[in-house]
């Protein structure tokens, strides 16, 4: 089928692009459950939106029964290939950072401003809105009917999938509009851990909001807080203060797959403790293992491979009345078995600094041969589109729902993660490449799904 771009740019993309301004508009930050909402109520209300607008648009949707997750569907194949997306967004963090609430979209520069522009309201409405031009021109898949998920927790415990799997199964084939271009052959393994230390301390810390997100923003009460802050105050790309007896360090926020890019609060925090000689298992294991060591190379012996290196993050750190933890996020190559490899030499790590620890959550690698049939087919696919025949399959440390199916592959919807806004204060998607993703998704949804 011969795409129209300028149809597809001047009526559908511009629909879809106030579509997503309505979306972002949706605060779908998990939140304690309130009856029969899950994860709370404005994840709930996105996936009303999404689905309301569904029907608007007339596809036929579905709901699961306990609002976990829902989907929409369009031909009448045997085979079921799925388009997987997910609705909840990270929290917005200190909101003084955003030129614009997080929740109030604006366009600026040639930017769309506001949380999940990128991750994943714009590449999922890109997605709708190609899908939609496809139904409206007739376009029809003799294999396949095309099925659109939409996740509510993969920003958190993936629970969504789990009850869709369940319910449901396997698809046959599809891809995940939440990696990179040109696609995704490798998803590191990742692991959340709490490490956890109770002992008696004079002090008090609180940071960070999600495990999957860097530490950005600390605060501090306590003993020899000047000192604190004039430690701190001389180290590159942080920024204090003290407002009743209290230390502010702000660090720079960011993914947790690409920890190197951003600025850890609770880390430069520790490092400049345990310089001062102020003693806590869990300040002394930061300062000394973890601190702008990404690698951790004291502990490991170059756990690596052709997907990367192993790196983590400290995402929440919270210390007060004898009471204390901190949380990493790993991530692993891919080729390494994590259970034989990696976690009997962390966890002899914890115990020379007499810590305890909790494994929250395993996430399973992806891996696909670069010369393999699924690659070989998205790249050839990415390559007609685009004209782009200098881009390679990538690997990346971030972790899609491509994870939740052996069929599944991560393809698009940015170039770059190092150079990506996802988890960023004044995340933004530019209008340019929302262009063109609905440009390449509407193509490739055609010779994908044959």
């Amino acid at each position: 089928m011969e795409i129209n771009n300028k149809l597809l740019l001047d009526k559908y993309f511009t629909e879809a692009l106030e579509k997503t301004k309505e979306l972002i508009r949706i605060p779908s930050v998990l939140a304690d459950p309130i009856g029969n909402m899950p994860f709370g109520k404005g994840v709930n209300d996105a996936l009303d939106y999404i689905l309301n607008l569904g029907n608007e648009l007339g596809f036929e949707t579905y709901r699961d029964e306990t609002n976990k997750y829902g989907f929409l569907e369009y031909g009448e194949g045997k085979e079921l290939y799925v388009i997987l997306c997910h609705l909840d967004v990270v929290p917005a963090g200190d909101m003084s950072e955003w030129v614009t609430n997080p929740f109030e979209p604006i366009e600026k520069d040639g930017k769309l401003i506001g949380r999940g522009s990128i991750d994943d309201k714009g590449p999922t409405m890109m997605n709708l809105y190609a899908l939609k031009y496809l139904k409206d021109y007739n376009w029809k898949s003799d294999t396949y009917k095309i099925r659109m998920i939409f996740g509510l927790s993969e920003e958190t415990t993936w629970e969504c999938m789990e009850k869709y799997v369940a319910d449901h199964g396997i698809a046959s084939a599809g891809y995940v509009p939440d990696g990179l271009f040109p696609c995704v052959y490798a998803e590191k393994w990742i692991n959340n851990m709490d490490v956890i230390a109770n002992v008696p301390c004079d002090f008090e810390i609180k940071g960070g909001e999600a495990y999957n997100m860097i530490c950005d923003k600390v605060s501090y009460k306590g003993p020899r807080i000047d000192e604190i802050q004039a430690k701190l105050d001389t180290m590159k790309d942080i920024h204090t203060s003290i407002n009743n007896d209290e230390l502010i360090v702000k660090g720079k926020p960011g993914h947790a797959s690409t920890p190197h890019v951003g600025v850890n609060a609770a880390s430069h925090l520790a490092f400049a403790m345990n310089e001062l000689g102020i003693k806590h298992p869990l300040i002394q294991f930061i300062a000394k293992e973890a601190h702008l060591n990404f690698n951790m190379s004291n502990i490991f012996d170059n756990i690596s491979d052709e997907t990367g290196d192993l790196t983590q993050n400290i995402g929440i750190i919270d210390i007060k009345d004898g009471k204390g933890m901190f949380t990493f996020n790993f991530r692993i190559p891919v080729l390494s078995e994590p259970k034989a490899k990696f976690f009997p030499i962390i966890e002899a790590a914890f115990k020379k600094y007499g810590l305890d620890h909790t494994k929250q959550r395993i996430e399973d690698a992806v891996y696909f041969p670069k010369d393999g049939e699924v690659v070989k087919n998205i790249m050839q696919v990415y390559q007609e589109i685009t004209g782009d025949m200098i881009s390679q399959p990538q690997a990346m440390g971030g972790g899609t729902y491509a994870k939740t199916m052996p069929n599944l592959i991560a393809f698009g919807a940015v170039m770059s993660l190092e150079d990506s806004p996802m988890h960023d204060y004044n995340e933004f998607a530019t209008i340019e490449e929302l262009q063109k993703m609905i440009k390449i998704y509407a193509k490739a949804i055609t010779k994908l799904a044959k």
